[in-house]
């Protein structure tokens, strides 16, 4: 037995320093691993809906630069230095902003006690990338986005689903506008009529009441066209 004890202590001894743990603490020590370079951080934009004491505008950020939807034009302001907050400029116009506030110079026109308004965002962001009629819904949140002529995209379950189907067709009356489109075995109906709708979840109001069927499911909302007043 006292020959066979350091047998047994050695074999012990091996084991742990083998495995990495110290017989002292028996626990196991770790081996640093060299974190992945993630890479260049991508810039991504984002739309701001500011509404004033007097107007209001639309902006979106860029890398060094913001772009202003004005009532009139379309700008596009160079970063600057600023003491707090973030400010811009071009010419006589300067943008400048801290928080969910902002204020904006545009020559003889002030801009005063400017604050976001991020639940127009979803519709401003579609106006400037050139959707023509967007819709949206709740239980289970969905939104639809026409572009006239050339594809309709609709987004169910929370961004779940996703159905694009290209070559919408249109059909514009008075108080009332279609849009039909298949894709293989879906097929897609919507109806927007020009009734007063307002949102079940947020409550805003918009002016047209919109029907949906896709396939076999039906879902009810509100929606508005679209105008591009800058093109």
């Amino acid at each position: 037995m006292r020959r066979t004890l350091p047998l047994i202590l050695t074999a012990f001894l091996a084991a742990c320093a083998s495995s990495g743990e110290s017989p002292q603490s028996g626990a196991a020590t770790a081996t640093a691993t060299p974190a992945a370079d993630p890479g260049p951080t991508r810039f991504t934009g984002r739309t701001l809906v500011y509404e004033c004491d007097k107007g209001e505008f639309i902006a979106r950020t860029g890398p060094g630069e913001m772009a202003l939807w004005l009532d009139d034009r379309y700008v596009v302001l160079s970063q600057v230095r600023s003491g707090s907050g973030a400010k811009y400029q071009e010419g006589d116009t300067l943008f400048w902003s801290k928080g969910d506030t902002a204020i904006l110079d545009d020559g003889d026109t002030h801009y005063r006690n400017c604050q976001l308004n991020p639940r127009r965002v979803p519709w401003e962001d579609a106006r400037r990338r050139g959707v023509d009629f967007r819709a949206t819904g709740n239980e289970p949140g969905w939104h639809l986005e026409v572009h006239e002529g050339d594809r309709l995209l609709f987004v169910g379950d929370y961004g779940a689903t996703r159905h694009l189907f290209d070559n919408p067709r249109s059909d514009h009356q008075h108080e009332r506008i279609t849009y039909t489109a298949s894709k293989g075995d879906d097929l897609i109906q919507v109806t927007a009529e020009k009734k007063r709708c307002q949102d079940t979840m947020q409550g805003d109001f918009y002016p047209m009441t919109v029907d949906v069927r896709l396939n076999e499911y039906h879902y009810r909302g509100c929606g508005m066209t679209l105008d591009h007043p800058w093109e």
